[in-house]
C-alpha cells in the first residue's frame, strides 16, 4: 500500500505538531523545575517537589487543553458510563483505535505497577483526552464504532485466511 502525497503531507504536519507539543511540555517542565529550585533553595523535599512538578505539569496541560475542549461536546458509549477516569495504553489502542504515535503526545500519569514494584510504572492516560482524540480522528462516536467494527472484521478475515487449510489433507 502506497501513500498519496496528500497523506504524506498530513503525516508530516502531524509529526511536526507532535514534536512542537513535546518541546513546549519539556520547556514548561524545565521552567517549573527552575522555579522550584529557586523557591526551595535546595532540594530538601524531593517527594514534595515531585508531586508539585506533576501537579504543575497537569495544570499547564489542562489550560492548553481547555481551549481545545470548549467546543467539544462529550458523547459516551454505553460501556464508558461507569468507567474509570484513566485508561491504560492497551485499552486506548484497542477500544479507542489510537496508534502509539497519538498516545505519545497525550498526557499521562505514572503510577506504581500493581503487579510488581520492580516493573516499570504504568502509564495511565486521561480517558476524556483519549476519547476526544479518537472522536476527532474518526468523526465522532459513530465513526469510532465503525472503525472498531472494521478492525474486528479484518482480524476475522485474517484469521479465517490463516486457518482455511487446516482440515484439508
Amino acid at each position: 500500500m502506497t501513500l498519496t502525497e496528500e497523506q504524506k503531507e498530513q503525516i508530516r504536519k502531524n509529526r511536526e505538531k507532535a514534536l512542537e507539543l513535546q518541546k513546549k511540555r519539556k520547556q514548561a517542565l524545565k521552567e517549573e523545575k527552575e522555579q522550584q529550585t529557586i523557591l526551595n533553595g535546595d532540594n530538601k523535599n524531593k517527594n514534595h517537589t515531585k508531586k508539585q512538578k506533576i501537579a504543575t505539569e497537569t495544570q499547564g496541560i489542562d489550560k492548553q487543553r481547555s481551549t481545545e475542549q470548549e467546543d467539544y461536546e462529550e458523547e459516551l458509549e454505553d460501556w464508558e458510563i461507569d468507567a474509570s477516569l484513566y485508561v491504560s495504553k492497551k485499552e486506548a489502542q484497542s477500544m479507542y483505535c489510537l496508534p502509539e504515535g497519538t498516545l505519545a503526545v497525550c498526557t499521562f500519569v505514572e503510577k506504581e505497577n500493581p503487579r510488581n514494584k520492580g516493573f516499570a510504572p504504568m502509564k495511565l492516560y486521561e480517558r476524556k483526552d483519549i476519547r476526544q482524540r479518537a472522536h476527532r480522528r474518526f468523526g465522532g462516536v459513530d465513526g469510532l464504532q465503525k472503525e472498531r467494527k472494521q478492525r474486528e472484521e479484518n482480524r476475522f478475515r485474517k484469521d479465517l485466511e490463516r486457518t482455511k487449510d487446516i482440515f484439508r489433507k
